[in-house]
């Protein structure tokens, strides 16, 4: 059985997806063993929590090994465990977000293989494969060594990622694309290597399990997410007003005009913001 532009493996042991150039030797081989390619890179992880695990791997496409970040997804608990057998899995639904974010021109890694198991000892994992992005760095790392940089060079770099992220956020937004979980730690940055801040900086949406595909996005909701992401700024405070409006103002940009007042969403935005650090200082929350 196969899709338009990717191929469907069924077997004993469960269902694959992959592209059509990934062999079907290599789908085939993941599906056997999902748990093989994370055993094999243990060494080199990439991000882990209780529901997940990421690792940096490589994978063989027709036209040779390619770097990928393999991820497995495991149930939180018992609940969830019973809950996935009655539902697709959450590496199905991120083969498809991501599938349909790359068709909208939405920057963020290509899905490549996907893998869910129907075998005891791995009931409610599953398996995705995405294509690594590479000399990127997620949005607080890249913040991070922007803060060790002479001032001007800081202030250029920051202003160009402050504007590709809005034009980024913008035509999700505007496509009716959101995402509840916008953090610095789920969008990557490519071009901070460039020592005088003037290359160009390319942002990319990297984790899609938050996002959801809207009939109609309201203006609120659209707030919640942003200010989400500004919450996360809290760790760099060195950030100025300029770089703000800059993003605010290439958010706008995305949508017709007049249909996006930008101060407006800002005070929204800060608004939001501050509410959302209060609650996670009385909490005893980490801000980032």
């Amino acid at each position: 059985m196969a899709g338009r532009d990717y191929r469907v493996l069924h077997g004993d042991g469960g269902v694959a997806f992959g592209v059509h150039d990934l062999p079907e030797a290599e789908l085939r081989r993941l599906l056997e063993d999902p748990e093989g390619l994370l055993r094999l890179n243990l060494d080199r992880p990439v991000k882990i929590d209780h529901g997940s695990l990421m690792v940096e791997a490589e994978l063989s496409l027709v036209r040779g090994p390619v770097r990928v970040a393999y991820k497995q997804y495991r149930p939180r608990n018992r609940w969830k465990a019973f809950c996935g057998l009655l539902r697709r899995s959450r590496a199905r639904r991120a083969w498809r977000l991501g599938r349909e974010l790359s068709a909208h021109g939405i920057a963020t890694a290509r899905p490549l293989a996907m893998c869910e198991p129907h075998r005891p000892g791995l009931s409610g994992r599953s398996y995705l494969a995405t294509l690594w992005i590479p000399s990127a760095v997620n949005l607080h790392l890249y913040g991070w060594a922007l803060a060790d940089r002479p001032l001007r060079q800081r202030l250029r770099s920051a202003g160009r990622c402050a504007e590709s992220l809005g034009r980024l956020l913008g035509r999700m937004h505007a496509l009716g694309i959101a995402h509840r979980d916008l953090k610095g730690a789920n969008l990557l940055v490519r071009g901070h290597h460039d020592p005088t801040g003037d290359g160009p900086v390319r942002t990319y949406l990297v984790d899609v399990d938050g996002v959801r595909i809207c009939r109609r996005l309201r203006a609120g909701r659209r707030a919640a997410n942003l200010a989400r992401l500004a919450t996360s700024t809290e760790a760099h405070r060195w950030l100025t007003r300029s770089i703000y409006c800059r993003f605010v103002r290439a958010y706008a940009g995305q949508f017709p005009a007049g249909q996006v007042q930008w101060k407006q969403l800002w005070r929204e935005i800060s608004s939001r913001r501050r509410r959302i650090v209060q609650r996670k200082r009385r909490r005893g929350e980490e801000v980032l």
